[in-house]
């Protein structure tokens, strides 16, 4: 979008409404956003001053209880504190404008939190309060990361340990994962199984069994290692 095609879009919206409009009416009615603002001037105050209105007509005079109330209305509908992203889309003002009267958009729910008890709006605010209760110092993009990683922690502690609450019981039999060997389904879990199992390849080894006993070595077999050389395993 041209610089022009910026500036006749901001007077035709001005004319439509009769005053100053805001960021979200530029928006959806002559489809400007801030990028294409920022990408030819400072910033939106620039902008109207070059379009011949009155920048503090929008936004940088605007009531303050008037502006805090609609970040409250984005956080209410999209059930957290926005990013300034999301206030940008959602939000009637530039985020701009949040931020110049709050100090920093970290403190914009501090700010509306202090505005809503000294204006006895506490009980009409009631789920905003606690949503700025519950993201204390995660409105900003590391500390939501941090809320993030906390939570996924937390998770993870909470989470029940299936396995852990199982319990091998002493009388009953105990299975080793599926075989892929064919004659027994389940791999060994203890020495004879090792035994059976050293028993049904020992030929496709090479092997050729000598004896097999309860004692150690549990079983003796023999294997030609070079022509004529033949070498004993114990296992």
């Amino acid at each position: 979008m041209t610089k022009a095609t910026v500036l006749a879009g901001l007077q035709k919206c001005a004319k439509k409404l009769g005053r100053t409009p805001t960021m979200r009416e530029m928006r959806r009615m002559m489809k400007i956003s801030e990028h294409n603002i920022r990408f030819h001037y400072k910033n939106l105050r620039s902008a109207l001053r070059e379009a011949g209105l009155d920048a503090r007509a929008q936004g940088f005079k605007v009531n303050l209880v008037r502006l805090l109330e609609d970040w409250a209305q984005v956080a209410r509908k999209l059930g957290h504190p926005p990013t300034c992203v999301e206030y940008r889309k959602a939000g009637e003002f530039a985020d701009s404008t949040l931020i110049l009267r709050c100090g920093a958009w970290s403190r914009v729910g501090a700010r509306f939190r202090a505005l809503a008890k000294e204006q006895k709006m506490e009980s009409e605010w009631t789920d905003v309060l606690a949503m700025i209760a519950r993201w204390e110092g995660a409105t900003t993009v590391a500390g939501r990361r941090r809320m993030q990683a906390q939570s996924q922690a937390t998770a993870e502690v909470t989470q029940p340990n299936v396995l852990a609450a199982r319990r091998i019981k002493a009388d009953r039999p105990i299975y080793g994962p599926p075989s892929s060997l064919r004659g027994m389904r389940y791999d060994p879990v203890n020495e004879q199984g090792v035994v059976y199992v050293f028993g049904r390849v020992a030929d496709k080894l090479g092997f050729e069994v000598e004896r097999i006993q309860t004692a150690f070595p549990d079983c003796e077999a023999m294997r030609e290692v070079a022509p004529g050389q033949v070498a004993a395993g114990e296992g």
